[in-house]
């Protein structure tokens, strides 16, 4: 098990490369639904209810299917060569729309907590749509949202132990092959070893989330006398 975790281990990079790109981009994805969905424009209102309403309900793994089979065969008809796509961007594609749909939810409710006379005091002081975001909506939004955002990450990270399905060689994709190559020879010694590096992974995100939370409070202390919160 120890030989097996050190080269697991070297497959930690690429991973939370994609966990990555794909949190990043499917929290940017998030913004845009929600906003959509929330201002209820014209058009994308359905669109985005129903985008969002098939990948909560559908695994990822359904996901990675239609994004690396499925794909191709649509761009072709755009004259878009997606086969020359490596399976990483494929599979952080599926990943993002997965992700964004998820995230949504989160966001939603959580920017309709914000308290609309609280808009509507910043639009009398002639505030900006950003400056609005940033000082009002935002500030509020993300203490409610922030625990759901710890556990999509995390969700993410675990989603992507179906990826060594279209042939990625990220930390369960390795597993597979050490069964392979040992013929299913100590399979759970394998699959023991892959889970320990998950939850690893899952540790370590989860205090790096709590210690962003904590500067995050910290921040927010009046240094003044009294040290109010």
């Amino acid at each position: 098990m120890v030989k097996i975790l050190n080269r697991l281990i070297t497959t930690v990079p690429y991973t939370m490369l994609i966990v990555i790109i794909s949190g990043s981009l499917g929290l940017t994805l998030a913004m845009g639904i929600a906003i959509i969905r929330i201002k209820k424009v014209m058009f994308l209102y359905p669109i985005a209810n129903v985008y969002v309403s098939f990948f909560r309900s559908t695994p990822p793994l359904i996901h990675i299917f239609l994004v690396y089979y499925g794909l191709p065969l649509v761009l072709r008809k755009f004259g878009i060569d997606a086969n020359e796509w490596s399976r990483t961007v494929h599979a952080s594609l599926a990943l993002v729309l997965f992700n964004g749909a998820h995230m949504s939810e989160f966001l939603r409710p959580a920017y309709l907590s914000v308290d609309r006379g609280q808009l509507d005091a910043a639009d009398s002081i002639g505030m900006t749509g950003m400056m609005k975001f940033r000082r009002v909506i935002l500030p509020q939004m993300l203490p409610i949202a922030w625990p759901n955002i710890e556990n999509a990450l995390i969700e993410l990270v675990k989603d992507t132990s179906v990826l060594f399905v279209i042939g990625l060689f990220d930390i369960m994709g390795m597993a597979k092959m050490f069964i392979q190559n040992d013929y299913g020879v100590k399979k759970l010694e394998v699959y023991i070893a892959a889970g320990i590096v998950y939850w690893c992974i899952t540790f370590l995100t989860e205090r790096v989330f709590e210690f962003a939370e904590y500067r995050r409070n910290k921040k927010k202390r009046v240094p003044a006398g009294g040290g109010v919160l």
